[in-house]
């Protein structure tokens, strides 16, 4: 799923996992490891979708112009606010994954929930970069259309994740579209993509509860809205500084 398939930007991405303890800690490290999987297949599908964006326009969930260009994007685990992070993830650990060689234009923040309901939360920012001819917003604009079209179709997922659904979405900076998954019955995770002018805002919202025994994936309403919502505030702080 998206914040797996990139375009050209500076570096991959990387996950946590969570897990729990006791017995029904077994099972929570159990969907640990398939939201694990499932993120990181991910991963691989958005760098598939990467290499097909500098092809012609692609079509797009509620495509608008406008925005303001810009060449750097804010420190992702400050991007999000402190409300909607702890709403999301409750006393989750936060962990910056910027890398040392990555730019100005890149950076990703995960906050990962350890206990019996283990939640995955991910914010990742990207500038898109001019390419020729091509200015940096149409830049970003194919690569949405790319990941947009991967995520949807579930390209390159694991054969345990099935695409449950997939919709355009408005009022999320100028294009958003959000994509809810099932692992193995056990995960329930969603991808929100929204795009800025040439800054794409991946958000990732996964987990599982673990009940007598069995676990129950986060439903599509909870990860939908849940990423949805970071996506949101993220773009909100975006546009204000603008």
């Amino acid at each position: 799923m998206s914040g797996r398939r990139r375009a050209p930007r500076p570096t991959g991405r990387s996950r946590r996992v969570w897990a729990g303890a006791g017995v029904l800690a077994v099972v929570v490290a159990a969907c640990a490891v398939a939201a694990f999987a499932f993120l990181r297949t991910g991963d691989n599908a958005r760098h598939a979708a990467s290499s097909k964006a500098g092809g012609g326009p692609q079509n797009s969930p509620m495509s608008a112009p406008g925005g303001s260009e810009r060449d750097v994007v804010p420190d992702a685990c400050t991007a999000l606010s402190q409300k909607v992070a702890d709403e999301l993830a409750p006393s989750a650990e936060r962990t910056e994954m910027d890398q040392g060689n990555q730019s100005d234009q890149h950076s990703e923040c995960a906050w990962s929930l350890y206990g019996n309901t283990g939640r995955q939360l991910s914010v990742e920012l990207r500038a898109m970069s001019a390419q020729g001819k091509t200015s940096a917003t149409a830049v970003a604009t194919q690569t949405f259309g790319a990941e947009w079209e991967s995520d949807r179709t579930g390209k390159d997922l694991g054969d345990t994740v099935q695409v449950r659904d997939s919709r355009g979405v408005s009022g999320v900076g100028e294009q958003a579209y959000v994509v809810y998954t099932v692992d193995k019955g056990e995960v329930g995770g969603a991808v929100a993509n929204a795009r800025l002018a040439n800054v794409l805002v991946t958000v990732h919202y996964s987990g599982g509860d673990g009940q007598d025994n069995a676990a129950k994936p986060l439903s599509s309403s909870d990860a939908t809205n849940g990423a949805l919502s970071a996506a949101r505030d993220v773009i909100s702080k975006l546009q204000s500084q603008s």
